[in-house]
């Protein structure tokens, strides 16, 4: 793992001066495995899955704010305020060694002499490391490239990398349509075949419900519904028929305090006591940011007031016991509400684990995809569901339009990264207004957001750029 995750100051450590020591660390199954739980462990960091990545696309909609206007870490994010000198890298560095790791294993585990007995494990590990690597393509692209039905795939994403090169290359970035055709879907598609579907059997990793559901959610960002429908069918049955369930009305508080619960299909493990070398912790975990009461609590993140009066107005709504009023050492706190989805019921949120794949998911894609197709009874099917489990006194009737999904989409995934995506990957403007009870305010250009905004993507950091003058920016306004 040493060795397969070494790095330098190159634009991109790929591959150590000595290829045949890479080849000398993973020769058997068991080397592959702890290679793969390397890759996991990068996902992990509070840069990537564990803290960044995850609440990103809630700070930059309109449910998630920060506390502070200038002196917390998410300001500049939550306040559009980024620019190529002040900017972080994360989201460039991180996806980045995700894919070098991925891509080792990719290279060398075809070349492992295994037992009849030992190969679905090493086809399984391949499987994980395709899924991980075209992830990390697509948050790149989501992060750094217009949406993709902008001006059909057009503009710049990620720097197409799937294979071991040396340090010194200088990799131009793709467009967001070749990132998508070239990597991203063939990717998905060659893993889920090798993913296992055992609900037991995959905890902690990547699974092949997991994989039909991010297919179903990439095939929505491209605009392609018949194929994200299909996926999400797929994913919905099969899924089910492993042992999956949605939560229930009743248990839904106490599914969201259980690690790995009923329909969560993959999950970032923070194991108690555990923190992460370098930068990455989990003291610095999503679970820590988003805490109200606790000695591990920053309570950096909170729900904005347009939010929290809208998922208020229906009292008897289930995801409201996932909210918990702002209130900290006996006073109103800066937030109208916490969110409570990373506790895992545990006393210490930096131990949460961090879901980010669930069932739900798959019926809103669903709904969301036979909406657009205008294939209605399978949209209100599939949307009913969501809803009556909310509350079981309302269902869906009539006709379901973007709007309507949208707008469940964000009742039901606030906090778990979609936000800011689900409106711009549609063309919608994200309007966000002052919060006068707790002093918050936003500057005029962070009040209305949408993708002919250059502020609606992260600019390249200055730094990559001078590390590999081949990236070319992204438009800025000085």
């Amino acid at each position: 793992m040493i060795i397969l995750s070494s790095c330098s100051d190159k634009w991109l450590d790929l591959l150590p001066s000595n290829s045949m020591v890479l080849s000398d660390a993973m020769t058997t199954v068991s080397d592959a495995r702890s290679a793969i739980n390397g890759v996991y462990y990068e996902m992990q960091r509070d840069s990537y899955y564990g803290g960044r990545m995850t609440w990103y696309a809630d700070i930059r909609g309109d449910d998630m704010r920060t506390w502070g206007n200038s002196s917390t870490r998410s300001g500049d994010l939550y306040r559009y305020d980024e620019y190529p000198l002040n900017v972080s890298s994360a989201l460039w560095q991180q996806p980045y060694t995700v894919i070098r790791q991925a891509n080792n294993i990719i290279a060398l585990i075809d070349l492992i002499e295994v037992t009849p007995a030992q190969e679905a494990e090493r086809n399984y590990i391949k499987g994980e490391a395709l899924m991980a690597r075209a992830l990390a393509h697509f948050d790149i692209c989501r992060v750094y490239g217009f949406p993709y039905l902008k001006d059909n795939g057009a503009s710049l994403g990620a720097c197409i990398i799937r294979e071991p090169i040396p340090a010194d290359t200088k990799p131009e970035r793709s467009t967001v349509a070749e990132c998508y055709e070239q990597l991203i879907i063939p990717d998905l598609l060659a893993a889920i075949p090798m993913l296992s579907d055992n609900k037991i059997a995959s905890q902690g990793r990547f699974n092949k419900w997991a994989a039909k559901l991010l297919l179903s959610r990439v095939y929505l960002y491209k605009g392609d519904n018949a194929n994200a429908l299909r996926e999400a069918e797929e994913c919905i049955a099969g899924a089910e028929a492993a042992g999956y369930a949605l939560y229930t009305y009743d248990n839904y508080l106490e599914q969201w305090q259980t690690k790995f619960s009923t329909e969560s299909f993959f999950e970032i493990v923070n194991i108690p006591g555990q923190t992460t070398a370098g930068t990455g912790s989990i003291a610095n975990s999503i679970g820590t940011w988003c805490a109200a009461n606790s000695a591990n609590a920053l309570h950096e993140l909170g729900l904005t007031m347009q939010f929290y009066d809208m998922l208020t107005s229906d009292p008897d709504d289930a995801r409201l016991n996932l909210l918990r009023r702002g209130v900290i050492n006996d006073y109103p706190s800066l937030f109208p509400g916490f969110i409570l989805k990373y506790t895992n019921g545990g006393s210490n949120p930096a131990e949460a684990n961090v879901t980010m794949y669930r069932l739900s998911e798959a019926y809103l894609n669903a709904a969301e995809a036979a909406a657009k197709l205008n294939q209605n009874d399978k949209a209100v099917t599939y949307l009913d569901v969501i809803v009556g489990r909310a509350n079981p006194a309302k269902n869906v009737t009539g006709t379901v339009t973007l709007e309507i999904v949208l707008n469940e989409r964000r009742k039901e995934l606030f906090g778990e990264g979609h936000r800011s995506f689900d409106l711009l990957r549609n063309g919608m403007t994200i309007y966000r207004s002052d919060d006068e009870a707790s002093r918050m305010f936003l500057p005029e250009h962070a009040k209305e957001i949408n993708w002919n905004s250059f502020r609606s993507v992260l600019p390249i950091p200055t730094q990559e750029i001078e590390t590999n003058p081949n990236v070319k920016p992204n438009p800025w306004d000085n």
